[in-house]
């Protein structure tokens, strides 16, 4: 996904640094629709996240994404446009 949205901030404002890209994407206005697979990633890192409810958590964000939140709309736009995410995606599907 961060991949696909560095190739659209560069197609617009030119290439960028990986500093200058985590600020862009660190917006909460524009980029606020992260915010549950940022949440996600980060308790992957808690020692107390049960390995379970991780999987389940990734399971219920991702198989399929929910069309009606604002993560769910921008990852199937992204989608559409980007075959490499779509074979990244199924190869996580399958995995879970």
């Amino acid at each position: 996904m961060l991949a696909a949205e560095r190739k659209n901030v560069e197609r617009v404002h030119g290439a960028v640094s990986a500093a200058e890209f985590l600020q862009i994407v660190s917006d909460p206005l524009r980029y606020g629709w992260l915010k549950p697979l940022t949440e996600l990633v980060l308790a992957f890192d808690d020692d107390d996240v049960d390995p379970d409810t991780l999987v389940d958590r990734t399971r219920a964000l991702l198989l399929p994404p929910e069309q009606g939140t604002p993560f769910g709309r921008r990852y199937l736009s992204l989608m559409q446009r980007e075959p490499e995410l779509v074979m990244r995606h199924s190869a996580l599907a399958r995995l879970l």
